[in-house]
């Protein structure tokens, strides 16, 4: 037991990238990075509202929904779902720090529902949220697939997506933080993955930023069926 949250971990040994996670310093710096990051990866002013603006114009309808906010770090996301009156929002990561700061973030929000767990394992049963956000971590996490997999299960059909990351560029800096365990795709990989799975999707690129929207649909014959 973490303070106010259960461990609902796998035993699963972790990247050097995630281990960073754990540090309570990096919880308490995140924000400051998040709100300076895709200004910096797409080359233009691109600042933190925007950013939460174009997620929460994705995943409409957003008032009254569930929603899980997967890799959540600090609650940034979850906070603006919340702030838009989503009913629930759980906040998945696998850092007690982050976790930590989350909660003392989104206190006021009775609809945050932290959760110290992993991707590969979201602990909710199926088709148990209306939409699904993931807001930069999705570089860190080892197995996309399985997470992809885990995605359509507890997604409701129609269920909505949206993910933020960082965009292969193979640049140095990229190739260093691949060996600690980072993860770099492009647009279409994780388009056409996420399309394979299940999902109808569209994206777009700025700079070193991608962004994908979609939903859950059934169809005959996916891995799903």
């Amino acid at each position: 037991m973490h303070g106010n949250f259960p461990d609902q971990r796998p035993k699963a040994p972790l990247t050097l990238a995630a281990r960073t996670n754990l540090w309570p310093l990096t919880a308490l710096g995140y924000e400051v990075w998040r709100r300076r990051a895709l200004t910096l990866l797409s080359g233009r002013p691109f600042p933190l509202e925007e950013e939460l603006s174009l997620m929460l114009k994705r995943v409409q309808p957003v008032a009254g929904q569930v929603f899980l906010d997967l890799g959540t770090s600090t609650g940034l996301y979850a906070r603006a779902l919340l702030e838009a009156g989503a009913a629930r929002v759980y906040a998945l990561d696998l850092s007690p720090a982050m976790l930590k700061v989350a909660l003392q973030k989104a206190r006021g929000h009775p609809g945050f529902v932290p959760l110290l767990a992993r991707a590969e394992a979201i602990p909710l049963p199926q088709a148990s949220v209306d939409g699904v956000v993931v807001g930069g971590s999705w570089n860190e996490f080892p197995d996309p697939e399985q997470v992809i997999h885990e995605l359509y299960r507890v997604l409701k059909p129609d269920g909505r997506l949206w993910v933020m990351f960082s965009h292969r560029s193979q640049s140095p800096l990229q190739r260093l933080l691949e060996g600690a365990g980072l993860r770099f795709p492009t647009l279409s990989e994780l388009m056409d993955s996420l399309t394979k799975s299940g999902f109808e999707v569209d994206g777009w690129r700025e700079g070193s930023v991608g962004f994908v929207a979609g939903t859950k649909i059934t169809m005959q014959g996916s891995v799903h069926s």
